[in-house]
């Protein structure tokens, strides 16, 4: 079973990932955008997202260095969950799932778009 704050970290990592994914359905959709524009687009959201999932895994870092009273095996738990979310979802070449959150076991209330 998950802790609730690390439901919580990967939800946000999800939801970061779920929202460049739609930028770049909407960069891939626009015939307009020249192909070596909509090249340096995803090659600038790649660097983006990357950098935005390392914002979200360092302040839970911080959330639980923040936490005095936290037992040592409880944080050191709690550090080998991040370092799992961190393999998972802190890749060079960025994953393109169906459907990211249920990769992680949570269901979207909203359907997908076609």
């Amino acid at each position: 079973m998950m802790s609730p704050r690390l439901m919580s970290v990967l939800g946000s990592t999800v939801a970061v990932e779920r929202m460049f994914w739609k930028f770049r359905e909407l960069i891939d959709g626009d015939s307009a955008i020249a192909p070596e524009i909509r090249e340096t687009l995803h090659v600038m959201l790649d660097a983006k997202l990357l950098s935005a999932k390392d914002k979200i895994m360092s302040d839970a870092r911080a959330a639980i260095d923040a936490t005095p009273d936290l037992p040592q095996a409880v944080r050191d738990r709690a550090y080998r969950s991040l370092d799992f979310a961190m393999k998972m979802f802190m890749t060079n070449e960025p994953r393109r799932p169906q459907d990211p959150f249920n990769e992680v076991g949570i269901y979207s209330a909203h359907p997908k778009m076609p």
